[in-house]
């Protein structure tokens, strides 16, 4: 999708903002030389997500107040976003803002297509001091920042609690065994127990696997496989980690169609009683409070992925962190550099923090006021959530290389046409050829 979005730049001092350089004193910045100046800019803001609602409207505020700026915007969907970015910047056709994930960081500042936003945080105290302790933590290399995170994303469980209560189901399950003790009571009552959507592959490794993995694994073995300290992907306990996937699956957990429907198919499911289980994201929140019936919305709770017995990892623990950040292009013109910084401040200051906070987003940044969240789910996501650890998404840090290993695995895994040690041997052996 393509908007235009025009916008005023508020009056640049001569010697420009953020310790960024304009043309020099005695020259007039874009605006007040009656000069539009146009930005490109890729992102995921798709309509209908939590974030996407909470950005909107500041867009429109700015749209409203600035209306010498353009913006060229292009949103695609999360799943083709990585793909694009990737192939924008090898045919050096970068946007002037882009967003980046984590594992895609470091390659982008070591071939050079990346401006270091460094001076710009340094220079704004009360914007960097803004952002929470952390979440800079994929997109440091060296001793720059290259982006700013604007979202903390979780994944957690998402379940029905009549459906339950009709399968004989006191609680949701505190270990795996439990788990899998579950699913036939509530297939004999005519629900799938657990639906996901696999068809865009991620689904599987960032909402289950990455926290699964954990559950076995504890943070020690995954800190080794980041520093490339010995850990190894056939070690037993991550094998493990794979078995009990593949158990839930041979257990008939999942929708036969689990490879062929996407997110937004699961969540529809779910949100017409026909599962009782899905294992989603902070960002389908705010589509349950939008679109989920009254009758389910109201008897769905949270939990986090039941603890795996023998597991060394924390069973309280849910996935998080800043897996996407806006990233400015390197050959950034020196005019539009303070146009950028500008536009990037709006995007990820206090109100948006409120906002985002509003819809059921976990933020970056923090909010400008108190919050009062009225929306259902949101609500008690909130309350779920609040000061519970966060362990690493693998997609926000491994290697894209040993992601797209371990994402096909896994659509393989679920319908029991690869073995776990087979699965794991094959992450391994890319590991080893091509990087962390």
């Amino acid at each position: 999708m393509r908007n235009k979005i025009w916008m005023r730049l508020a009056s640049l001092a001569c010697a420009g903002i953020m310790g960024v350089t304009m043309t020099g004193c005695g020259q007039k910045a874009p605006e007040a030389a009656g000069q539009k100046v146009e930005i490109s800019m890729l992102d995921f803001f798709i309509p209908g997500e939590g974030v996407t609602k909470a950005m909107k409207p500041l867009l429109d505020k700015y749209l409203a107040e600035h209306p010498n700026v353009t913006i060229d915007e292009e949103s695609v969907s999360n799943s083709d976003l990585a793909t694009k970015v990737q192939t924008l910047a090898a045919g050096e056709e970068l946007p002037d803002i882009f967003m980046i994930k984590g594992q895609m960081a470091e390659t982008f500042v070591e071939n050079g297509k990346v401006y270091s936003l460094s001076e710009a945080l340094n220079s704004d105290s009360a914007w960097k001091d803004n952002f929470k302790e952390g979440v800079f933590s994929n997109f440091i290399i060296g001793e720059n920042i290259y982006a700013v995170p604007f979202q903390v994303t979780n994944t957690c469980v998402f379940y029905n609690t009549d459906l339950f209560k009709q399968a004989g189901i006191k609680e949701f399950p505190g270990t795996w065994s439990e788990l899998l003790d579950i699913i036939p009571k509530l297939k004999e009552i005519g629900v799938t127990p657990i639906v996901l959507g696999n068809k865009e592959k991620w689904n599987a490794e960032s909402v289950i696997m990455s926290t699964l993995g954990n559950r076995l694994t504890g943070d020690e073995w995954y800190q080794s496989i980041r520093d490339r300290s010995g850990a190894k992907f056939t070690d037993p306990e991550f094998v493990q980690s794979l078995q009990a996937l593949s158990d839930l699956a041979a257990a008939g957990a999942f929708n036969e169609d689990v490879n062929s429907i996407d997110g937004a198919q699961q969540r529809q499911l779910y949100m017409n009683g026909k599962a009782a289980i899905t294992i989603d994201g902070s960002w389908a929140i705010a589509n349950f409070d939008e679109n989920c019936p009254e009758e389910v919305k109201n008897v769905t709770e949270m939990a986090a992925l039941p603890m795996v017995e023998g597991g060394k990892g924390n069973p309280e623990t849910i996935t998080g962190g800043a897996g996407w950040a806006l990233a400015v292009n390197s050959k950034i013109s020196e005019e539009k550099k303070a146009v950028v910084i500008d536009i990037l401040k709006a995007m990820t200051g206090p109100e948006y923090g409120t906002a985002a906070i509003e819809e059921g987003t976990l933020t970056a940044v923090k909010p400008g006021e108190e919050v009062k969240i009225e929306k259902t789910v949101a609500a008690k996501f909130d309350v779920f959530a609040k000061d519970r650890p966060f362990i690493p998404v693998y997609d926000h840090q491994l290697s894209s290389g040993v992601i797209d290993v371990m994402q096909s695995g896994l659509q393989e895994l679920l319908i029991g046409r690869v073995a776990p040690e087979e699965l794991a041997q094959r992450i391994q052996t890319e590991y080893e050829n091509n990087g962390k």
